[in-house]
């Protein structure tokens, strides 16, 4: 995984607050987080997707619909039917928020920054 620098606040973009905003406020409703997290292995068709995490279509696509709103993920389309993948650092941020609650749950140190 590759690190970016993150700016300090008094170099911090208006824009780049809002979409990060976007991001963890779409992420913020579990049916949307299950939705990622199910993606995290790689791309998948709306009705597969909806079929493993045993969800409605109609529901699946319409968080799907949120998630690319948010830029959480991308969109292809293959005929009549639609894939979705998130995006590489979206993914890096949902292994690394699970890495921290699980540390927190064992009571496990932080590895330091």
């Amino acid at each position: 995984m590759e690190r970016h620098e993150v700016p300090r606040e008094s170099r911090l973009s208006a824009e780049d607050l809002e979409h990060v905003l976007r991001i963890f406020s779409a992420l913020a409703e579990a049916t949307r987080l299950r939705i990622a997290l199910g993606l995290l292995e790689g791309e998948e068709s709306v009705g597969r997707l909806a079929q493993r995490l045993q969800l409605p279509q109609s529901t699946t696509s319409r968080h799907l619909a949120v998630l690319r709103g948010s830029g959480v993920v991308a969109a292809r389309r293959q005929g009549t039917q639609v894939f979705y993948r998130l995006k590489s650092h979206v993914a890096d941020l949902l292994i690394q928020a699970f890495a921290h609650a699980e540390h927190q749950r064992l009571g496990l140190p932080d590895h330091g920054a």
